[in-house]
């Protein structure tokens, strides 16, 4: 890109920016809709948000290369440059906190599911003992 192309090099900063908040607005989405371990998650809609964010980091990281040589190759950039890459830092770190937070939060959605099947499980089993004989052979032959 270039150094004497700054006009190139503000509007593949301003892309990489606003991937960032892209990504940011599938995140906090995630989180909210995770944040409570009772209510119940569409599973298409929490792939679609996992789609979205996946295209992000995809972009992202086509950027990255591309940004990279013009960041790390040590000369001054016009202040409106440097402050759209600050901007950027900036929300790749919220970024990183917020995806760090839905992984807890989905291990500990997960943890509540397994521990909900483990009860229901102990209560059909507790419930088949009440069952009379017969009915019980005829449940054993449904499952089979």
């Amino acid at each position: 890109m270039g150094r004497a192309n700054h006009g190139a090099l503000l509007g593949v900063s301003q892309r990489e920016l606003a991937l960032y908040e892209e990504l940011l607005a599938s995140y906090r989405a995630l989180a909210g809709a995770l944040g409570d371990e009772t209510s119940p998650v569409d599973p298409a809609w929490v792939t679609a948000r996992h789609a979205e964010t996946e295209r992000a980091v995809a972009a992202l990281r086509d950027l990255a290369a591309e940004l990279g040589p013009e960041r790390l190759g040590g000369e001054p950039v016009p202040p409106e440059i440097a402050s759209v890459w600050r901007a950027s830092a900036e929300l790749a770190a919220e970024a990183a906190r917020l995806n760090a937070e839905i992984r807890a939060r989905a291990v500990a959605r997960q943890a509540a599911v397994a521990a909900q099947r483990t009860r229901l499980g102990a209560g059909r089993r507790a419930l088949a003992g009440y069952r009379p004989p017969e009915a019980r052979r005829a449940a054993a032959g449904r499952r089979a």
